[in-house]
């Protein structure tokens, strides 16, 4: 997984979404044990460094709006 230093911008996201969602795909059509375990290995790195991303926006935010009082 990459640690994130800042929210990641929205055409990265988009890149995470589109290759999370090949991700799923190929573990849902693959015969070969070897690449369901690697594309779900993928799929949980991006799934984290959204989640890191979302919590890193919500964390910036919060710290904006206790400024802005």
């Amino acid at each position: 997984m990459r640690l994130l230093d800042k929210p990641l911008e929205r055409m990265s996201k988009e890149d995470a979404l589109r290759l999370l969602d090949g991700n799923i795909c190929r573990i849902c059509v693959s015969d070969d044990p070897l690449e369901i375990v690697r594309m779900l290995g993928f799929a949980c790195d991006r799934l984290s460094m959204l989640a890191q991303s979302r919590m890193l926006e919500l964390k910036n935010e919060s710290e904006e709006n206790k400024n802005d009082d």
